[in-house]
């Protein structure tokens, strides 16, 4: 039976279940991913909007940085909001969770932007000290669509959640990035031997596609992690499905 009981995990731990949860419901998590990742490839070959392999002017800088901002903010936050779902034992909803990260948008690139100008900023300083704001702000996308909060609000939420287990994550974060790079190698080592610029944009949506959503799952399951070692999230949890009498068909018993 699929182990995503609410309790304390380890690193390695984390990653498995996320693995586990998005094989649980892959359909909504790629289908919310494709929805968002398609048009905008569309809109680029289109527009020839960094498909040219010579470096990209700064008339074709702009655009490329708005349209995969809005790309991130979108996908992000829709994941978060099926991870939920999937996670709570509740029924995910692909286009649900699209209209709802619609409304939140503007909070949640406002968010982003401002946890993105505190890494480059920590990475002006080199590489190490540009760690410490990636596990500060993990949870600043989840602070936002999970609990509503606003730009600031949601730094100040992921600062607080991350006190004292900023090597948990950070760690968590990592395995997670080598497991992805291993799994592109075989891509690469493909996109290596191909010279048509569209193919390669097609094939790079493609991976992004089936491989961001695991990132997005493990940010939101180190969210909850941090909330049941820090506010006790499992035990609240469980006291509420126990007066409800409702619990998820993946609990392990």
């Amino acid at each position: 039976m699929t182990d995503l009981a609410p309790r304390p995990r380890t690193t390695t731990e984390l990653v498995d279940a996320a693995i586990q949860l998005y094989r649980l419901s892959p359909a909504q998590f790629i289908v919310v991913t494709a929805l968002t990742y398609v048009p905008w490839l569309v809109i680029r070959l289109l527009l020839r909007i960094g498909i040219e392999p010579e470096v990209p002017r700064l008339g074709s800088l702009l655009p490329l940085a708005v349209g995969s901002l809005l790309t991130y903010g979108v996908v992000s936050g829709a994941v978060t909001q099926i991870a939920r779902d999937v996670y709570l034992g509740r029924s995910p909803d692909a286009a649900g969770a699209l209209r709802l990260i619609v409304r939140r948008l503007p909070t949640l690139l406002a968010a982003t932007l401002l946890k993105l100008v505190f890494v480059l900023l920590a990475a002006l300083l080199l590489l190490v000290p540009a760690l410490y704001p990636v596990a500060r702000f993990f949870a600043v996308a989840q602070a936002v669509v999970l609990e509503g909060r606003g730009a600031g609000e949601a730094l100040a939420r992921s600062s607080e959640l991350s006190r004292g287990l900023k090597l948990h994550i950070l760690g968590t974060l990592f395995l997670l990035f080598s497991i992805s790079i291993a799994m592109a190698v075989g891509v690469a080592l493909f996109i290596t031997l191909v010279e048509n610029r569209v193919l390669l944009q097609v094939v790079s949506t493609a991976l992004s596609i089936v491989v961001y959503p695991l990132f997005g799952i493990t940010e939101t399951l180190l969210y909850y992690d941090t909330r049941i070692r820090k506010e006790g999230f499992d035990v609240e949890l469980l006291a509420e499905r126990s007066a409800s009498g409702t619990y998820p068909a993946h609990a392990s018993t």
